[in-house]
């Protein structure tokens, strides 16, 4: 995430003339070290697209900056001061959520492995059919033709392109798809004056259904279409936006016991690290909970040949 988002968790009681730092602890809070923000969760060509002749291509980053630099001036003339956005400030503030969550490290790895699978595959087929007859060939090529319909595929290429350098190819349609989406879900601001306030993380945007816990496991996976979807976000250490369809609009006064849920939740959806305003921690943010009753798994207890699928007899 960009030192402009991170500078809002710079500890307010640091040493005078100290460098500006934040807190970071790790994951599981075993530990931490203060940092400036600008040294925060960096890589180096994160975006950058290069083409054949090792040309650096910077117009993500570009893009990405205008984004961060329009978030800043909202948080400091708006969210400071429970202001009302312009439709184009809420526009600006959909697509640096769409992007913040798109652009982490822990992305970049999950659509790498994702589509380092894809890869993998479209080697194996490349490799059968440099050793099959041109007949075997022509079998193999009638079976992968796509259907009549109208249909998109990708190349070999674009294959390697998306496991190897997956941001650079879907920052974009990424946000071309997420921000309508966002635009049109209700937006409320979490605020809070505790000291600690609400942390944040590597990754700081979270999908989080509160809900899914009542489906079977397979369906757990949180989508925008999901009525109870939440996705949430800190702002600032006083603010958390959670985007919604449950009518939630507007700032909210938060009981201090939303605020920890807001970060027991991004807390255990952070890739290595969060970030707290001060040298703090709460035990709270690291419970595992426990199973509701009217969860799926109460509700749906494995049969007894479930229970004893694999056991071998005595």
């Amino acid at each position: 995430m960009p030192a402009s988002y991170m500078k809002a968790w710079c500890d307010p009681d640091r040493p005078p003339n100290h460098e500006p730092f934040v807190w970071v602890f790790e994951r599981d809070g075993s530990s931490r070290v203060r940092r400036a923000p600008h040294k925060l969760f960096t890589e180096t060509d994160l975006y950058t697209i290069e083409d054949a002749d090792g040309n650096r291509d910077l117009r993500i980053e570009a893009t990405l900056s205008t984004i961060e630099d329009r978030f800043v001036r909202m948080r400091n003339s708006k969210f400071n001061f429970r202001r009302e956005l312009t439709p184009e400030e809420h526009i600006y503030l959909c697509m640096f959520v769409a992007a913040a969550q798109i652009r982490t490290t822990a992305s970049r790895d999950h659509h790498a492995a994702q589509w380092g699978h894809v890869l993998k595959v479209t080697d194996d087929l490349a490799e059968s059919m440099a050793r099959a007859s041109p007949e075997e060939q022509a079998r193999i090529a009638q079976a992968l033709e796509p259907p009549s319909a109208p249909y998109s595929s990708l190349t070999h290429e674009q294959v390697r392109q998306l496991a190897t350098k997956p941001l650079q190819h879907m920052i974009g349609p990424t946000l071309r798809i997420t921000v309508p989406v966002l635009q049109k879900m209700d937006a409320a601001i979490f605020c809070t004056d505790d000291p600690i306030g609400f942390i944040t993380s590597d990754a700081p945007c979270t999908w989080f259904d509160p809900e899914a816990y009542k489906l079977p496991p397979f369906y757990r996976s949180p989508g925008l279409g999901i009525k109870t979807i939440e996705v949430t976000m800190p702002i600032s250490p006083q603010q958390c936006l959670c985007l919604n369809w449950q009518g939630w609009t507007g700032y909210i006064d938060t009981p201090m016991e939303l605020v920890d849920d807001f970060n027991r939740r991004h807390r255990y959806h952070c890739k290595e690290h969060f970030v707290v305003c001060r040298d703090s921690q709460n035990a709270y943010w690291f419970q595992e909970g426990t199973m509701p009753d009217d969860a799926w798994e109460k509700l749906h207890p494995p049969t007894m040949q479930e229970r004893t699928k694999g056991s071998s007899a005595v």
